[in-house]
């Protein structure tokens, strides 16, 4: 079985090599030193991951997320537009906040249990789990700390915490707002099922009775967090930089946690982590060898227009994520975002920056494998073996998810573009 499991990591760990090994050979061959390029290396993103993944799983610990999915089963009542909106919205925010693999997982047992109640079927799976998957990108993008392409922007210098902040979350959650009301849209009740459906959410309140709230352990860790956040907003970075505030932080929650008499669980999954390293080393070398500064000139030589300028990278950079993934897009892009601050758009920063993660995040949506959380959502799906009325297995995978996929992608460049537009003067 352990043999089995491990078997099925081998290309991740494979990509990995392959990207280190190339990545390597691009720099000897151009006669670059690796030492001056890992002296520029992101070693305070692949800090901040960790930290807050490990934070995560310090809040996962006091049963708040799980307490909070049931309490929205039943206010839902089981009622399938009910569950969408509240469930996506719940993805939004934990997103935004936490690391969202992890707060995928804990939310999804309770989730599963609803589901298999309520009397669901195909097309409902599909418009459910696109929808989680699309805001737990729109909220991990609205937060300087929510996922890995706005901990890149946040370290880069081209916008501070704040004002990334109280840009991005209002700009993302309009979007969110817009992809639910969409999805939403093609749901349908079955009423038949209204008996069934109050008795699902007792028997779920049932099971999951003996969930409590460690509200002394919650009240700490939520203190010490926002005591990160107003540091992170206060505190100029060539002061304390980001990944100090992130260490120390953390650091004061494990040791808070265990003078409460909580049993830390400090394993964390370093497969993302080593994954995103290696695509900050392919992305220095890249941007050592001088291709991007030059990709950078060339567009703003062709296109005079500011505005189409950005629209162009914007599309650029949307793409690359939805055929790479959002980790190689924002380590790819980083360095003509930069190039581009510094120049064209140097009083809009800011917004460029905005304009940069709500492309990567667009591109995060198109296909399954873009997104942070895609293939590890739809293992836990098909493994929860949902069935419909006529005890169908319903499985929810690449092809599945492709047509959606497709509408979120459309959906969220099309907003970001217009949003943009209208801000850039």
């Amino acid at each position: 079985m352990l043999k089995e499991k491990f078997r099925g990591e081998i290309p991740g760990y494979l990509l990995m090599a392959s990207i280190f090994i190339i990545s390597t050979i691009i720099a000897l061959l151009s006669k670059m030193s690796i030492t001056t390029i890992m002296k520029d290396y992101q070693f305070d993103v692949l800090i901040v991951l960790i930290v807050m993944e490990l934070f995560t799983n310090l809040i996962s610990s006091t049963g708040v997320i799980e307490k909070i999915s049931l309490k929205i089963s039943v206010i839902s009542k089981g009622e399938q537009k009910k569950c969408l909106i509240l469930f996506g919205l719940l993805m939004f925010f934990v997103s935004a906040f936490l690391n969202n693999i992890t707060a995928v997982l804990i939310v999804l047992p309770i989730i599963f249990v609803l589901l298999k109640a309520i009397g669901i079927d195909q097309k409902y799976v599909n418009i459910f789990f696109t929808t989680i998957l699309a805001l737990s990108n729109t909220g991990g993008a609205s937060s300087p700390i929510g996922d890995f392409p706005a901990i890149v922007i946040m370290s880069s210098g081209i916008t501070t915490f704040s004002d990334y902040l109280f840009r991005a979350f209002p700009f993302f959650f309009i979007i969110s707002v817009v992809l639910i009301f969409w999805w939403q849209l093609f749901v349908k009740e079955n009423n038949k099922y209204d008996k069934k459906r109050n008795l699902s959410i007792d028997l779920l309140q049932s099971k999951y009775k003996n969930i409590e709230v460690n509200k002394k352990v919650l009240t700490g860790l939520m203190i010490i967090f926002a005591l990160m956040f107003v540091s992170w907003s206060l505190v100029p970075q060539n002061v304390i930089p980001p990944e100090v505030i992130a260490l120390l932080g953390c650091v004061l929650g494990i040791v808070y946690a265990v003078i409460c008499g909580v049993k830390i669980k400090p394993l964390i999954d370093f497969k993302p982590v080593l994954t995103i390293a290696s695509f900050l080393f392919l992305a220095n070398v890249i941007a050592h060898t001088g291709v991007l500064t030059t990709l950078a000139n060339n567009l703003q030589t062709h296109i005079s227009d500011p505005k189409m300028l950005l629209i162009a990278i914007m599309l650029m950079t949307s793409l690359i994520s939805g055929l790479f993934g959002a980790g190689p897009a924002a380590s790819a892009m980083m360095p003509v975002i930069i190039y581009l601050c510094e120049t064209t758009f140097k009083t809009q920063a800011n917004w460029i920056a905005i304009a940069y993660a709500s492309a990567i995040c667009a591109g995060s949506s198109l296909f399954m494998w873009s997104a942070t959380a895609g293939f590890v959502l739809s293992k836990n799906v098909n493994e929860a073996n949902l069935i419909d009325s006529e005890r169908h297995k319903m499985v929810w995978n690449i092809s599945n998810y492709l047509k959606y996929g497709v509408q979120n992608y459309l959906i969220q460049i099309s907003l970001s573009i217009g949003l943009i537009y209208l801000v850039i003067m």
